[in-house]
């Protein structure tokens, strides 16, 4: 199998991520709201010992604050090289400065939680990008052929891979994984339940095919953002993977042929659309449908959760359109792809491109 990567993290709070973000998904799907945040971006799980280190071998808490330090730039940042950045290595040096409570999960792993207002805020200083809470959801479809006959799709339930021990011990591993490397790089993952819903829908020949319409049909009942598709071939002395991406209606090739290649290309897209650079700069939003108090509402609890927007000020209410100055980091692309995370803006062509509809509680998601 591949790496897995430099550290471990517990396998209970990766379970819970997985399940996490399949609750968030159907969460999704009642409410017609397909954006997420991601859950404790700020805490990272590492294993450590807070023994004497030369009588156990273990590592110190302070060796694993740094660790955890390092674990944390890369999701923040979006770079996989963030923990070796010389730019960066002031704030892996001062890593204790930033912490706000360090736990022990186990006996075994340090659950250590940053200050995130303090993580932002030297980010900034350092000239650095930040990979806000804001992330999309990916429903995967994961095809696995192991030879022989043997072929299977990898569901989020290890209960229902059990269809040879061989089999299933490599669907097993392709799921942790998964689930190792989403919690490396902070994304929001959902694997299909593989009901009698799913099955009926779609098929291992859809998904080794690439029959995208069917793909991309089956997949509207989780109301993600983004299907990530990868056909697996388990072969010695590694997998090799085949990755596309569907958005908005267009297929997009992945590099890499690796289970983690493939995650890490998805982060790396991921992270060049929404990370900002920079302090806060002034823009103007206009948001048309504005017919209700309920309306204003609930617009105005949206914009001021979202952590790149540092200010909201409402300018002008007038025909149902809300024009509002906001103090926003990034650019005007990245502004525009966040605010189109949530579910309830739908860019409005031909006009401003910062000017949006707001969707109508109980409209189907865009």
């Amino acid at each position: 199998m591949t790496a897995i990567g430099p550290y471990n993290a517990t396998r209970v709070h990766l379970r819970y991520s997985l399940v996490l973000s399949i609750a968030l998904s159907l969460l999704s799907v009642a409410h017609q709201v397909s954006g997420a945040t991601y859950p404790d971006l700020y805490s990272i799980s590492v294993p450590s010992s807070l023994g004497n280190t030369a009588a156990t071998g273990g590592r110190s808490q302070e060796e694993s604050i740094r660790i955890a330090m390092g674990q944390l730039l890369t999701r923040v940042t979006g770079r996989r090289d963030a923990a070796f950045e010389p730019a960066l290595a002031i704030v892996l040096n001062n890593a204790r400065d930033y912490v706000e409570q360090v736990g022990q999960i186990d006996r075994e792993t340090l659950r250590v939680t940053f200050n995130a207002r303090s993580v932002e805020d030297v980010l900034v200083r350092l000239d650095q990008p930040i990979w806000g809470v804001e992330r999309p959801t990916t429903l995967v479809w994961l095809a696995v052929d192991a030879g022989l006959g043997r072929r299977e799709l990898l569901g989020a339930d290890p209960a229902i891979a059990d269809t040879g021990s061989q089999l299933s011990e490599e669907l097993n591993r392709l799921r942790d994984e998964l689930e190792l490397v989403a919690d490396e790089r902070g994304l929001l993952l959902t694997l299909p339940l593989l009901d009698l819903q799913d099955m009926s829908a779609l098929s291992f020949v859809d998904v080794w095919g690439g029959f995208n319409d069917q793909i991309q049909r089956a997949s509207d009942r989780y109301a993600v953002d983004d299907v990530l598709v990868g056909r697996v071939r388990l072969q010695e002395p590694l997998p090799s993977v085949q990755w596309g991406l569907l958005r908005a209606g267009r297929a997009v090739t992945l590099p890499g042929q690796s289970l983690r290649e493939g995650l890490d290309a998805l982060a790396d897209l991921y992270a060049s659309e929404l990370s900002t650079l920079g302090r806060a700069s002034s823009a103007v939003i206009s948001v048309i449908g504005i017919e209700s108090l309920e309306d204003y509402g609930r617009l105005m609890r949206y914009l001021e959760s979202l952590s790149l927007l540092e200010t909201v000020f409402p300018e002008e209410l007038a025909d149902g359109s809300l024009r509002l100055r906001v103090g926003a980091r990034g650019d005007e692309s990245t502004l525009r792809r966040v605010l189109e995370l949530g579910g309830l803006l739908r860019p409005v062509p031909g006009i401003d491109p910062l000017t949006f509809a707001l969707i109508p509680r109980g409209s189907p998601a865009p």
